[in-house]
């Protein structure tokens, strides 16, 4: 089921269906039938199924027409939004954070509180949505805008379902912790609510520019598409 951007949005659309789920009374259903872990299990092979379709729709759907093109100025901004987008991916496997599936109970860490988790409780979602962002701004085919827009909206509406779902499972210690962090980075940081410490993120600073430094390197070998600024 590929071959024509029907096929793509198509795609797109049953990816957004499934990660509404997670946050609907139907989570609840399946849950009681299947258990926590097999509806996990059930959840993430669905959802790896649907994302490869979404990938190879995406790259067998036609580009379509052209809707802007931001040139060098585009391929600058991009460069860096995926250096915060590199930061906030190797924040988010490296650090301790309540919001992930089974660490509710870190609320009471006080490490849960620090590094990237001072800047965004939801470093995951806010990578994939600059990323999504960055190719929105540098590819301006129809085709390119569905299969990255319908991937950044995803990204970004997940951020705030899963504070509702945290909410609901999690009550009183969810709202202390969602008191000293935001979704919005940086929103608490500038609140007050949120203690910077370099002690605990520059590493992760430096790691995540290194994961950039190579993802730049590679992005025409691997994808067919340089990123870099065109000289002249």
């Amino acid at each position: 089921m590929t071959g024509s951007v029907t096929f793509l949005v198509l795609a797109i659309l049953a990816f957004l269906a499934i990660h509404i789920i997670p946050s609907s009374f139907l989570r609840e259903k399946m849950v009681s039938r299947i258990g926590e872990g097999g509806y996990m299990a059930f959840f993430n092979i669905l959802s790896l199924a649907v994302f490869i379709w979404v990938i190879f729709a995406y790259k067998d759907a036609p580009a379509g027409d052209f809707l802007w093109d931001t040139g060098n100025a585009g391929r600058y901004l991009g460069i860096v939004l995926m250096v915060v987008a590199s930061i906030f991916f190797v924040g988010a496997f490296t650090g301790p954070n309540p919001t992930a599936a089974g660490a509710a109970k870190l609320v009471d860490k006080e490490f849960a509180y620090t590094g990237i988790n001072a800047i965004t409780r939801h470093p995951l979602m806010w990578a994939i949505t600059l990323w999504a962002i960055t190719h929105l701004i540098n590819r301006g085919d129809t085709t390119s805008v569905i299969f990255f827009g319908g991937l950044g909206i995803l990204s970004l509406a997940g951020t705030f379902l899963i504070d509702a779902k945290k909410q609901k499972q999690m009550k009183e210690d969810w709202d202390r912790y969602a008191a000293r962090t935001s979704n919005i980075p940086f929103q608490a940081l500038m609140q007050g609510r949120a203690s910077f410490s370099i002690k605990t993120l520059w590493w992760r600073v430096l790691l995540g520019f290194v994961l950039f430094l190579v993802l730049f390197a590679f992005h025409s070998t691997v994808i067919g598409v340089s990123p870099a600024p065109i000289s002249g």
